[in-house]
């Protein structure tokens, strides 16, 4: 299994109950989010990416479609976030899609928030999505 595939599960394992999600692969609309859904009556994106230790480095790689897609959505007000799975470090970084731009652009590896997966238990999740929804993760 890859190791996107292994982070999803454990979103929608500790989420599902409270989010319904649809997980997107689209090759007709490139650049769109692994991830649309609905925690209540807010719709948000998802980025999904790991950063392996095989790939190990201060940001995983956005594709140019990523980032458009990011930059029109947010420009619009659109929720769009990345969730960034380190495992060697066994936390999820968090970044703002509003910032992926400007940050790539200015190569500068800054993150909206980091949590521990060892505090993501059921309550960890749906306060990142609070927080994700009202623009304030920190």
């Amino acid at each position: 299994m890859k190791p996107e595939t292994k982070f999803w599960n454990l979103i929608k394992k500790h989420t599902d109950s409270y989010v319904h999600w649809s997980r997107l692969e689209s090759l007709a609309s490139p650049g769109v989010p692994d991830l649309n859904g609905c925690y209540e009556s807010k719709e948000i994106w998802i980025e999904l990416k790991v950063l392996t230790t095989r790939t190990d480095k201060s940001f995983p790689k956005w594709r140019p479609l990523q980032i458009a897609w990011q930059t029109s959505r947010t420009r619009v007000g659109g929720c769009v976030w990345n969730l960034v799975h380190h495992p060697s470090s066994a936390s999820v970084l968090i970044m703002d899609g509003k910032n992926l731009a400007p940050r790539l652009m200015d190569r500068e590896p800054i993150w909206d928030g980091r949590r521990l997966l060892s505090e993501m238990d059921g309550d960890g999740w749906k306060a990142l999505l609070d927080q994700m929804c009202s623009g304030r993760v920190h």
